[in-house]
């Protein structure tokens, strides 16, 4: 198969995926929306832009992300460095205000 007849052919088939997708896409909101999961999520005011940048960037990838800066709040935690885990769990809970373990320490 020729280098230009094979890049068609790619091209062709990331065009039938991203209508694909589109398709779903709408489908979830449709469900979302149904069961009341739109807008749960809070605009994160205050934190640094680094934060909110990686959050807007990976979207989907919240969880990770607050994953991670409850590894760090634990660590400044046994560093006895309180004021600065206030903070992360702060961030935390803007990210996934659902994580009761993160309400609990901020308490």
């Amino acid at each position: 198969m020729s280098g230009k007849l094979y890049k068609t052919l790619l091209a062709a088939l990331v065009g039938v995926l991203f209508v694909g997708v589109s398709f779903t896409q709408r489908e979830l909101v449709r469900e979302r929306e149904a069961l009341g999961l739109i807008g749960y999520t809070t605009e994160l005011k205050g934190a640094p832009p680094v934060l909110i940048l990686t959050t807007v960037a990976l979207g989907g990838f919240r969880g990770l992300i607050s994953n991670a800066l409850w590894i760090r709040a634990n660590d400044l935690q046994d560093q006895d460095k309180f004021f600065e885990m206030a903070q992360l769990a702060d961030w935390i809970t803007k990210l996934e205000p659902h994580f009761t373990q993160v309400w609990l320490v901020e308490a």
